[in-house]
């Protein structure tokens, strides 16, 4: 008589509630995405939503977002064989968003914003549900307005990012954020991440959140650096200065 073992069972109990945890969110437009619920937060499936943007292999998208972000979750293959996939949190989300530049992108994170995002948090699940009330519809619409408003900053980067803007100015970048803009150097200096001359040291640069153009001034007779923000530096600068718990800093490599 074959018995289990106390580790055996309780990886196959562990399995069993992932499975019971997996839900697929399913969208005329986009397709289905596969979502995990982990103590309470939405964890997306690498794979999926790297088919929806079109970011090719999900295993290269995940060498480029942070640890902290993922989680390993089992799911069924196309031939029914139990595998582990890689899934992200809703930060991680973002980032994988950010790498698109598929115009559907922008419709797929407005879907999961407005949407799946506040859904989720209401209900624990994804249920669309008819308000049945006026005052279920009012919460509702601020339920979404809230999402929505939570996540300008990102919003705002991604938009213009797959417009061609790549790079944004510290000023619109402040505004957008709800700072200042020579408060925003200040922290940003207070922190480590810009010189005395507000530009970033090498180290942020090589991490994809800034880049310097040398600006002409005096009518061409001179040069002065000027700092700007990628999309994905806008992301990570609203945790840095607005965030509850800051991102680890980008450490110095030796040459």
């Amino acid at each position: 008589m074959h018995v289990k073992s106390c580790k055996g069972e309780a990886i196959e109990r562990y399995l069993k509630e992932d499975f019971m945890n997996l839900e697929i969110f399913e969208h005329s437009r986009f397709g289905s995405v596969r979502v995990v619920n982990q103590g309470g937060e939405p964890y997306f499936a690498l794979v999926d939503l790297c088919e929806v943007l079109d970011l090719g292999q999900a295993s290269a998208v995940k060498r480029r977002i942070e640890d902290d972000v993922i989680s390993n979750h089992p799911i069924e293959d196309s031939i029914g064989r139990e595998q582990f996939a890689t899934f992200v949190n809703e930060d991680g989300l973002y980032d994988v968003i950010l790498d698109s530049r598929k115009p559907e992108a922008k419709g797929f994170r407005k879907w999961v914003t407005s949407e799946v995002l506040p859904s989720i948090r209401k209900t624990g699940g994804y249920q669309v549900k008819t308000p049945q009330t006026y005052a279920e519809a009012l919460r509702l619409a601020a339920d979404q307005a809230e999402e929505m408003e939570r996540n300008k900053p990102k919003v705002e980067a991604h938009d213009r990012f797959i417009s061609g803007e790549n790079l944004q100015t510290m000023g619109d970048i402040a505004q957008s954020l709800g700072w200042g803009r020579n408060n925003l150097f200040k922290e940003l200096r207070a922190q480590g991440v810009l010189k005395k001359n507000n530009t970033p040291y090498q180290r942020f640069i090589d991490a994809g959140y800034f880049s310097v153009k040398q600006t002409p001034i005096k009518n061409g007779r001179f040069n002065k650096p000027q700092t700007y923000v990628t999309a994905k530096g806008v992301d990570w600068l609203d945790k840095q200065v607005n965030g509850n718990k800051k991102d680890q800093l980008p450490q110095t490599v030796s040459r």
